[in-house]
């Protein structure tokens, strides 16, 4: 079966070949450049405008915040009834073995790296027993082998993985046929002296690096996935070099999801072939290419310019004596050659060519074809959103290879690692319910298609809270949370109260106060309270005295009093409106029941007054309205008056 395969393979990589060639030359042009032909004079300029490496580096980062932007990767949708609470601890365990038990963080940005600069690029997602953990590997699109028509991991015939290592990293394995004989007959490539045909040695020898290494101390080891006669996925693992050896059994997928643990991604979609996509190299080949050649001619003309040309009225017996140096005297009938004006502005030319090359992969332009100096903010907005609709679709794609390289992940953790149950989020120790381990979830990267810097997720979730502010059909905590969470997650335990348990909490601490005040304890009023809840509480527990018979002392009535009067002008602050309102119906009450004076005994005590009967003492003056009676006996040592405290805030 293996010299079968091998036939298949090898027809493959020459059905393959005009790809390959293309792939060499884009990678020569992002890394080196192409050099330049035919110099019009000997260490004239040959330079390299880095062009597709500057692009990658731009288009880079929106796909990896696709990827590891959030603290929560993934999301859940279980295709079963359970708790919400279990699918919530199946995506935290889930971002926790990405992040912390895997290498998925540095693999996918070579997977990214590879898919921006060929168009296709491919990750394996497998199980390392020895490590006990999930690891990934962005595999070089040129060591994966498929037929012509493939146009999918999914639906492809065959796919062959080719694996070049060291003699070491072979026998370090483990897991590999590591006999003498085995080794000596694959390692390196085929020599004259081994005694086999020229036509069989030329077709073994198809690539270097795939079929054979110049490297005698290196293997190239092919994992070849195939279907056999049901239509299930088999593994077989030979060399080129011998692939009639076995360098492991035969087996079928060891996976419980069945299918070669492999997930590709796209650049663009044409005609849905797998070499079909063109990464940022090929769409910016000819721009780069034009920008080099003026950059390269503009240091010619600088050239020119510095370094003019001189001419002599007459010959000259040793031209090669005379020397140009500053103060020089040139001798007789010689001057420089007046050179013309550059016919071609280089600068404008270049950051035209730019703009158009940014344009073709939809990287925004703030004005480099602009016909003025300065953009408007308006109009960076609108190329902006322009710019960002533009990358939606390809966005969309990678996100569609990242919900399988998940997909193929989570059964992975679910087969292997279900019994590891710890696991670590923000900043709490958790522990996953196994109930919440299992592979009936529909998992979509977490995030949307604009999720490309946390900046700019912060200043929606700004304008979302603004748009929604005291919304009766929108919950507040969470709409706040959601801010906090782009900010810093770990202080929404810290800063997030329920309103409701803040509540609670505050009516609590009102009924702690009770007893300080009925012995006659004045308790200043702090800012920020919900004031309508205190004085919620002790109107109440007026009520309850009242109809249980109890009869409050001087001190603690007045002590009440100048409490509720000081919540009252605390909430008037706040609330003028509700807060007068309030008032009103707690000085009726306190009249009521004999905690303020009546209205007909203050009017008793003025007309007294007026008809000279003698001096009012101030103890006997009727209080302000909305201000406690003064105390009868001797004043108690209370901090301040109520006004005061109201008035300037003492917390």
């Amino acid at each position: 079966m293996s010299e079968k395969l091998y036939d298949l393979v090898a027809h493959d990589i020459a059905s393959r070949t005009r790809w390959e060639v293309r792939q060499g030359l884009w990678y020569q042009m992002r890394n080196d450049g192409l050099r330049r032909r035919g110099k019009p004079w000997p260490n004239a300029a040959d330079a390299h405008f880095p062009l597709i490496d500057t692009t990658i580096n731009k288009l880079k980062p929106s796909f990896f915040q696709q990827a590891m932007g959030l603290d929560v990767l993934a999301t859940f949708v279980p295709m079963r009834t359970q708790l919400s609470a279990y699918t919530s601890a199946a995506e935290q365990w889930f971002s926790y073995k990405m992040h912390e038990k895997s290498n998925f963080a540095m693999e996918v940005m070579s997977w990214i790296d590879h898919m921006l600069m060929g168009g296709h690029s491919v990750m394996k997602t497998f199980w390392n027993p020895d490590r006990k953990q999930i690891e990934f590997q962005a595999i070089d699109p040129m060591y994966i082998i498929v037929p012509p028509w493939t146009k999918n991991v999914e639906t492809s015939d065959r796919l062959c993985q080719v694996m070049p290592m060291s003699l070491e990293s072979y026998k370090r394995a483990g897991i590999y046929d590591d006999s003498k004989s085995t080794i000596d007959s694959i390692m390196g490539g085929r020599t004259e002296e081994s005694g086999i045909l020229n036509d069989l040695k030329n077709n073994r020898e198809l690539r270097e690096g795939l079929t054979y290494s110049a490297d005698k101390e290196q293997i190239i080891v092919w994992e070849v996935y195939s279907r056999d006669d049901d239509g299930e996925w088999v593994m077989e693992c030979f060399s080129p070099q011998q692939p009639e050896i076995a360098l492991r059994k035969e087996m079928k997928i060891p996976f419980d999801h069945g299918m070669p643990p492999y997930s590709s991604a796209r650049y663009e979609v044409t005609d849905g072939g797998w070499f079909s996509p063109r990464g940022v190299c090929e769409l910016l080949a000819p721009f780069e290419a034009a920008l080099t050649k003026s950059w390269n001619e503009r240091q010619d003309a600088s050239t020119l310019f510095n370094k003019p040309l001189f001419r002599a009225e007459r010959d000259l017996p040793n031209s090669v004596n005379l020397r140009l140096n500053p103060g020089q005297i040139l001798p007789f009938g010689i001057a420089p050659v007046q050179m013309p004006d550059v016919p071609l502005d280089f600068e404008k030319d270049m950051t035209q060519t730019q703009s158009i090359a940014e344009q073709r992969v939809t990287v925004p332009d703030y004005g480099l074809m602009a016909d003025r100096d300065r953009r408007t903010a308006t109009e960076i907005d609108s190329i902006n959103a322009q710019a960002q609709q533009n990358m939606d679709l390809r966005l969309r794609l990678f996100r569609q290879a990242l919900g399988d390289l998940f997909r193929q992940a989570w059964s992975l953790l679910v087969q292997f690692d279900s019994k590891d149950l710890q696991y670590r989020f923000l900043e709490d120790n958790l522990a996953v319910d196994p109930v919440a381990l299992h592979e009936e979830y529909q998992i979509e990267p977490r995030g949307g298609m604009d999720m490309v810097s946390r900046a700019m997720l912060l200043n929606k979730a700004l304008q979302r809270k603004q748009l929604f502010v005291d919304s009766p059909w929108i919950d507040q905590v969470e709409l706040d949370k959601s801010i906090i969470e782009l900010d810093d997650p770990a202080l929404i335990a810290r800063l997030v109260r329920d309103p409701n348990e803040k509540l609670t909490d505050e009516a609590e601490d009102e009924q702690r106060t009770l007893p300080a005040l009925l012995i006659g304890q004045i308790i200043p009023v702090k800012q920020g309270l919900n004031y309508q809840t205190r004085i919620g509480v002790i109107m109440a527990f007026l009520e309850e005295a009242r109809q249980a018979g109890m009869q409050l002392s001087p001190k603690g009535g007045e002590a009440i009093v100048t409490r509720l009067d000081g919540l009252l002008q605390m909430m008037i602050e706040v609330d003028n409106n509700n807060g007068k309102a309030l008032q009103k119906d707690v000085m009726e009450y306190l009249k009521s029941i004999g905690l303020l004076p009546a209205e007909e005994d203050a009017d008793a005590m003025l007309a007294q007054e007026i008809a000279g009967q003698g001096a009012v003492p101030p103890e006997q003056m009727p209080p302000a309205e909305g201000m406690p009676p003064p105390p009868q006996g001797p004043t108690p040592q209370a901090p301040m008056p109520v006004e005061e405290t109201a008035s300037v805030g003492v917390i």
